[in-house]
């Protein structure tokens, strides 16, 4: 999947969904694929979310 394009809204939101399939320890392939984030960002929230 390409990456996205977000303005700073979606962003947010697809942001908040990424921590909540995190918290339900769902894989980073099915987080791409439901949010649009590429794994790169979702590494970064993982990363904020754990310190």
């Amino acid at each position: 999947m390409k990456n996205k394009k977000f303005n700073k809204g979606e962003y947010e939101e697809a942001a908040e969904k990424a921590k909540e399939l995190l918290d339900k320890g769902a894989g980073i392939t099915e987080i791409i694929s439901m949010t649009g984030l590429s794994e790169e960002r979702i590494n970064k929230i993982h990363n904020k979310k754990n310190k």
